[in-house]
């Protein structure tokens, strides 16, 4: 499994109104040791050990933000501040530090991603910026009906970092069963995987991620902007369908009917 979005370990700070506000916390696990180095960029602050590490980090979330702001067409969000990334050096330093288990390879709580030096740390990356990216703009809420579009975009985006091209899955092994037996929408929503630890053999993250795709790919970027607009402002998934994609889908059963109907 690549990670996962968790609350914020303690009472949050306030923010200026009066509210709590999950988007604007920063340091919720101990950080580097001594020696480490840092550096800021237009959205993120890096910290790793190594100079080398903390700028081909920065550079990569740098790159992957904006590929995640083109895919949803969120050109006009403005994030509240800086993003974190704490880079630990290696995956034990990250499980003592963080208390995340064996088969996590990153975390998103509050403004901040906590990983590790790794081969998928790429991936890792673009998997958290999108939870911390979904968090700030609905305003801090996860629905559990919503889930589904949170983590399958996540996945989309981690699939995109891993092969800029857009070709790559990361359920090669789960698409014969997709194909032939999808998960009904009613279950994608009520059924959600409690944790994200079997995450990459999960039929219900395989399926989120290309029904995601589909939304992007078959309804456009700005539409998928619209949509997630509304479910921003509360609108029920079928009204956000329809105002996000006018004259393509009039509700939610519309969209899972012409997806289920994409599949080769």
């Amino acid at each position: 499994m690549i990670g996962a979005c968790v609350p914020y370990p303690g009472e949050l700070p306030d923010d200026g109104r009066g509210r709590s506000f999950t988007g604007i916390v920063e340091g919720a696990y101990p950080g580097l040791d001594a020696g480490y180095n840092e550096t800021q960029g237009l959205h993120f602050q890096v910290k790793a050990y190594g100079i080398d590490v903390v700028r081909a980090v920065s550079d990569k979330a740098e790159e992957s933000y904006n590929r995640i702001m083109t895919d949803t067409g969120l050109y006009s969000f403005k994030p509240r501040g800086m993003y974190q990334i704490v880079v630990y050096g290696t995956q034990d330093e990250f499980r003592k530090k963080t208390g995340q288990p064996d088969w996590s390879a990153g975390v998103a709580v509050g403004n901040a991603i906590y990983t590790y030096v790794s081969p998928r740390l790429e991936g890792v990356l673009s998997h958290e910026m999108t939870h911390l990216i979904w968090f700030e703009f609905m305003g801090g809420r996860l629905t559990q009906e919503h889930r589904w579009i949170n983590e399958g975009l996540a996945v989309f985006e981690e699939a995109k970092a891993v092969d800029p091209r857009g070709g790559a899955s990361l359920f090669g092994s789960l698409r014969q069963t997709l194909r032939s037996s999808p998960i009904p929408m009613d279950q994608m929503m009520r059924l959600v995987p409690a944790t994200e630890r079997a995450y990459e053999v999960s039929l219900w993250y395989a399926q989120a991620e290309d029904m995601v795709r589909f939304l992007i790919q078959r309804g456009g970027r700005i539409g998928f902007s619209q949509f997630l607009t509304a479910l921003r402002d509360g609108k029920d998934l079928d009204r956000a369908v329809s105002e996000g994609f006018p004259g393509q889908w009039r509700a939610l059963e519309d969209f899972d009917l012409q997806w289920r109907r994409s599949l080769p």
